[in-house]
């Protein structure tokens, strides 16, 4: 598979034919007419990043069976390396029925896994900007108490804004001295105070999108409401994070055991055993990097909680002197391994002596911009006249 052409391999009357064809929607659709002329019903394909994609979707609406093999796990032995030639293997791995096709959720789990991936990788932005915007503060002399805080809000952001632009309105500017206000006038701290200006107004729009994101994850997610609330139930996770894991997670039934599970999320050693002798080695990469992620989140914040049976074991490990990410991917792999008994058996953590009060977040409950307000007023059919407060009809 490449993102211009696609090499192709299937059997006719025996005798396997390969064919290059465009990859356009031209392309694919002499594709499902070959399948369709020779009646084949199943086809293999290779999961090439996002490239995939298309060719997936258009197969699967044309009732295809669609299985999509992980390349490293097809790789083939000989030296010799053409598109040509991987067709011809593919299909003859897919005959042999050997391998297991790569895990595809169904289109709700799928849509939840595209937003919080987005809506982590936003947050990452997020933390990013307020910390270039520290540092810039620091470049410009400028210590303030708590300023974690008055970034995590879009008001006082924008009075620190104001004051640096010399736009007092009450917020203290006028209070300046003499002094202060001239080396804010200076041409290199302008420019500083100008790129402080983005980043601050760069944060305003990322977390506006990540509003609107977490709108649609509370309505997708509604679906599965149960199994949400059983995860937010266990320490450390939040409504995100148990969308999160859940999306990633699907269906509990394929994992045959918490090890399973395990392993899948990258949280389990790699064995090598040779001649009768096992080593184990460190946690295997190749597995799911977003699932790992999302437990050692949850990891690092149940061991803040008042769980006393996490509490236990972070403090068992740490008194044998484990390093601190150790214990961390240890209490990930123990809430993981709970988490799958909480799903297979549908309950929700009970534990003596901590409780948790799972909320799960109600759609009309969200906040919204006042931009976004008006256009559902007006796709409503109402129209929407602005004015000042206190100001005359």
């Amino acid at each position: 598979m490449h993102k211009d052409v696609l090499e192709i391999a299937y059997r006719k009357a025996g005798d396997i034919q390969v064919e290059e064809v465009p990859y356009t929607p031209d392309g694919m659709t002499r594709i499902i007419k070959i399948l369709r002329t020779h009646g084949i019903r199943e086809v293999f394909i290779e999961s090439t990043g996002d490239y995939y994609y298309p060719l997936y979707y258009a197969l699967k609406g044309a009732g295809i069976k669609v299985n999509v093999m992980n390349a490293y796990k097809i790789k083939r032995p000989e030296p010799n390396k053409t598109d040509e030639r991987d067709a011809v293997w593919l299909l003859r791995i897919g005959e042999t029925q050997l391998f297991n096709p790569s895990y595809i959720p169904e289109d709700d789990f799928l849509a939840l896994r595209i937003l919080v991936r987005e809506r982590m990788w936003l947050s990452d932005k997020i933390a990013d900007l307020k910390r270039k915007v520290t540092s810039l503060c620091w470049r410009l002399g400028i210590r303030i108490e708590n300023l974690s805080s008055i970034l995590r809000s879009r008001k006082r952001r924008r009075i620190l804004l104001d004051i640096l632009n010399g736009r007092g309105g009450g917020h203290g500017y006028d209070e300046l001295s003499g002094v202060v206000k001239a080396v804010l006038r200076r041409r290199d701290v302008r420019a500083h105070i100008m790129i402080l200006g983005i980043y601050l107004r760069t944060i305003d729009f990322l977390e506006e999108k990540s509003a609107k994101i977490d709108r649609e994850l509370v309505s997708i997610a509604s679906k599965f409401k149960g199994q949400v609330e059983i995860l937010m139930s266990v320490p450390g996770i939040g409504f995100t994070l148990a969308v999160g894991i859940l999306s990633e997670i699907g269906d509990i039934s394929r994992f045959p055991s918490p090890s399973n599970l395990a392993s899948y999320a990258g949280l389990a050693p790699v064995v090598h055993e040779s001649a009768g002798k096992a080593r184990l080695g460190g946690a295997s990469k190749k597995s799911n990097k977003y699932l790992r992620r999302y437990m050692f989140m949850a990891a690092m914040t149940a061991m803040r909680s008042k769980s006393p049976r996490i509490k236990a074991l972070a403090e068992r490990l740490f008194s044998r002197g484990k390093h601190f990410k150790v214990v961390a991917v240890a209490v990930a792999r123990k809430l993981l391994t709970i988490i799958w008994y909480l799903l297979t058996r549908n309950v929700s953590w009970s534990e003596e002596n901590f409780s948790k009060i799972v909320k799960f977040p109600r759609r009309d409950g969200c906040k919204i911009s006042v931009r976004e307000a008006i256009l559902i007023l007006e796709r409503a059919g109402y129209e929407v006249r602005l004015k000042r407060f206190g100001e005359k009809s």
